[in-house]
């Protein structure tokens, strides 16, 4: 460690430990995580306890009966799994009832600990079994209840480790013996995961675009670091929901769900759905250029895509050069991004409103493309001509040497 971040720790830990000085910005405590994340990749963290007693006495702090926040406590409990992750430190922490007392049910965080605890530790499910809750999988009663209000934290730092709780909470609950040979049914699945895929349903179904938003987060974690045929199941119950957000004006959440789209898109156990790629082709024609371009480019980047939903997705991204050459003054015979007449180009009302944001959209479509042309799944043939056509043109428009011939 820097001789100047040793002779600073001390300090730090009397902060963080002091509720009169509240921590209002997550964004400090996530960097503090991932500097310690460094320093004991680096380097050994029982040494690193060892030389700095203030870090043991700030995990103690936590056990005291106080009025402790949120951020403070998960930012506590990551910071321990943190250190817990090398085997001797471990045993050091464990030896002095650190662990337990801040993981263990019977603690006096009780099922609040237990619900920050599990996206939080990068230990071992070996490790925890000496302090885990009793059934090791679900969690203990009302803990379930208890993450849910944890997602409606004002604080993003312990809403996003209740969401990654929930993928947590599913993942053990659904992961079993016959995980490799057959997909779980819906009846067949422990009670606690079936109370999570309610809430779910719930949040999906809501009118509250937040709702719709921490459901979407929640499966696209889940999809995107779970592989078993549990998810499969799970897709196939959610999925009807999903697509019927898409019904909806305007669309609750697109960034959110078109994260979700390309999540499952990527995933080896459902990418083989069909049901998959019609959503995924109306999820295109029904967001604005800009939300649609985002998951234009995912679906392009696929090995394995249906070749109509191709066509559809490079056509979303070359849209904004295309209306670029149809508003300028084109001599005869130069090249078309989009074939056929100017009636096939998207409504101009579809795009954004503003000149920055269209100079945004423009930008946003170039960098897809530049980092698609080198791919070998790149669409072809590549039409390179009429792109460089457009790019120069932008830039004349920009420079002044040029100017639109029309409102196109």
């Amino acid at each position: 460690m820097d001789p100047e971040c040793a002779r600073l720790l001390p300090a730090l830990c009397a902060v963080l430990a002091d509720p009169r000085q509240p921590v209002a910005d997550d964004t400090c405590l996530e960097k503090l995580l991932d500097w310690f994340k460094a320093v004991t990749g680096a380097g050994s963290s029982l040494v690193l306890l060892q030389e700095h007693p203030c870090l043991v006495e700030l995990l103690f702090h936590v056990l005291k009966p106080q009025d402790l926040s949120s951020r403070i406590l998960s930012f506590t409990l990551r910071l321990a799994g943190i250190f817990a992750a090398q085997e001797n430190c471990f045993q050091f922490l464990q030896q002095g009832e650190l662990l337990p007392g801040l993981f263990g049910e019977p603690g006096p965080l009780g099922a609040a600990a237990w619900c920050l605890q599990r996206p939080c530790r990068p230990v071992t499910l070996s490790q925890l079994n000496p302090i885990s809750p009793p059934s090791p999988r679900c969690p203990p009663p009302g803990a379930v209840d208890t993450i849910f209000s944890l997602q409606g934290d004002p604080s993003l730092f312990v809403a996003s480790a209740a969401g990654q709780l929930l993928v947590r909470v599913l993942d053990l609950a659904l992961r079993g013996p016959a995980e490799g040979h057959v997909c779980p049914q819906a009846w067949d699945w422990p009670a606690c995961a079936r109370k999570v895929v309610c809430h779910l349903e719930d949040c999906l179904r809501s009118e509250a675009a937040p709702r719709v938003t921490q459901a979407l987060h929640v499966l696209t974690t889940t999809f995107g670091h779970c592989h078993g045929l549990w998810t499969q199941g799970l897709w196939e119950q959610l999925s009807p929901l999903v697509a019927r957000l898409l019904e909806k004006d305007p669309v609750p959440a697109p960034h959110a769900l078109v994260d979700l789209l390309l999540s499952v898109a990527r995933s080896s156990v459902l990418s083989s759905d069909p049901g998959l790629w019609e959503t995924a082709a109306q999820a295109l024609s029904r967001l604005s250029p800009t939300q649609a371009g985002p998951l234009a480019a995912g679906i392009l980047k696929l090995q394995d895509c249906p070749q109509a939903l191709r066509i559809q997705a490079f056509r979303i991204l070359l849209q904004p050069l295309a209306h670029v050459l149809e508003a300028a003054a084109q001599a005869p015979g130069t090249p078309r991004l989009l074939e056929g007449a100017a009636g096939d180009l998207m409504a101009v009302d579809k795009f954004p409103p503003s000149r920055s944001a269209c100079e945004g959209l423009l930008c946003s479509a170039l960098a897809h493309l530049e980092l698609l042309q080198p791919l070998p799944q790149r669409p072809s043939p590549w039409p390179q001509a009429p792109l460089l056509a457009a790019a120069v043109t932008i830039l004349r428009f920009c420079n002044g040497s040029a100017a639109p011939s029309s409102e196109a």
